[in-house]
Formats: structure tokens, C-alpha cells, sequence
């Protein structure tokens, strides 16, 4: 046991350990912005087209909308520990968040919310996700940016499991809509900006 925690730290350098450790703190601190930024910034813009009114609300799709986040940090742990590009999964959580508040900050987006009238399990959760996440910072969704990129990771590693992060990305990105915390636009620009973000990183960068 003791030899193979051993090799598991030797795997890398001192200095490799810091510079990775570094990164996913960076990444953690960078994510938790947005909990600052989601507040009104006048003045206020709505990104709806005419087939957002045709989406229904169906609260079941809170189910994946909540399990994105601990698949983005599950993703990034097992990237960390497993030591597979994880300088380059971090830099697209980093870069990707910050292309987001840049929007976020001068160009401040709302989603309009009607209320839940029905108190199933699953309209009581949504529920308690709108009362704790405001109305704001809907353009890039970042729920698809990251969902994205994780998947756009998947591909470039080759990893055998790229089809199965897709498909998750794209139940993640279709349960923005279904739980109206966004609008189609934001989803759209969410995506392009995960996979150019990421693929660009990917691509320019094979030093990291």
C-alpha cells in the first residue's frame, strides 16, 4: 500500500504537484465569482427569441442540471489525480469563467421567472434552486460552456468515454432550457464558447 502511494506522488515532480495544485485552487476561486457577479447590473438585458415561449418548464430536469456540478468537479479531480492534461482542463475552467464575467459584468442579462405552482419533489427542488440562485448572468450559460468543455476534453483526450460526456453535455445543456434558468441564445453561446475555448487550448497549447 505504502509503495504504491509512494509511486503515486512520484509520478510527478515537486514543482509539477505545486503548479497543479496552484491551478485548481485558481480554478475553485475563479468559479466562485460568480456568486458575486449574479446580481443586477443596469442596464438589464433579456436574450429571448420567439421559441423560448414554445419550451415547457418540466421541473424533472433539475435532476441533471444539479448533477453537472459535481461531474465538473469529479472531472477535474480525476484529471488532477490521474495527471491527464490537467493543465489544460484547468485553463479552460479558468479562461471559459472569465469570458462569462466579462459578459456578465457589461453586458448584465435576467431571465424572467414565473412562479411554480406545483409542489412535487421535483418543482420543491427547483424551487430551492431559484430561491438561492438569482436571475442573473445568463449569457454564456456557463452550465453549457463547462458542459462543453468537459466533453470537447473527453474528445481530445481520446478517451473512450467521449460519447458518454456528450451525451451528458447535452442533457446539461437541454436542462437549462427545461428548467428555464436560461434562454436558447444563452445556451448556444455557452456551448461555442466551451468548445472553441477548449479546443483552442488543446490545440495551441500542447507545451502545458
Amino acid at each position: 500500500m505504502d509503495s504504491r502511494v509512494g509511486k503515486f506522488f512520484m509520478s510527478r515532480s515537486r514543482k509539477d504537484w505545486v503548479i497543479d495544485a496552484s491551478l485548481f485552487i485558481t480554478a475553485i476561486a475563479v468559479s466562485c465569482l460568480y456568486f458575486i457577479l449574479n446580481a443586477p447590473q443596469e442596464p438589464l438585458h433579456i436574450f429571448k427569441i420567439a421559441i423560448d415561449d414554445q419550451i415547457p418548464r418540466l421541473p424533472i430536469f433539475i435532476v441533471p442540471y444539479l448533477a453537472f456540478l459535481p461531474w465538473l468537479w469529479g472531472t477535474m479531480g480525476f484529471s488532477f489525480l490521474k495527471h491527464k492534461s490537467f493543465r489544460k482542463l484547468a485553463l479552460a475552467v479558468i479562461i471559459i469563467n472569465l469570458v462569462a464575467y466579462g459578459f456578465y459584468i457589461f453586458l448584465q442579462t435576467y431571465i424572467p421567472r414565473t412562479p411554480i405552482n406545483s409542489s412535487d419533489l421535483f418543482s420543491n427542488i427547483l424551487q430551492i434552486v431559484y430561491n438561492n440562485d438569482h436571475q442573473y448572468n445568463c449569457f454564456p450559460s456557463l452550465h453549457s460552456g463547462l458542459s462543453a468543455m468537459i466533453a470537447t476534453y473527453f474528445v481530445c483526450t481520446k478517451s473512450k468515454l467521449a460519447w458518454v460526456a456528450i451525451a451528458m453535455a447535452a442533457l446539461v445543456v437541454v436542462s437549462t432550457l427545461f428548467t428555464k434558468q436560461h434562454f436558447i441564445v444563452d445556451a448556444i453561446s455557452g456551448v461555442t464558447l466551451g468548445i472553441v475555448a477548449t479546443w483552442a487550448i488543446f490545440r495551441l497549447g500542447k507545451s502545458i
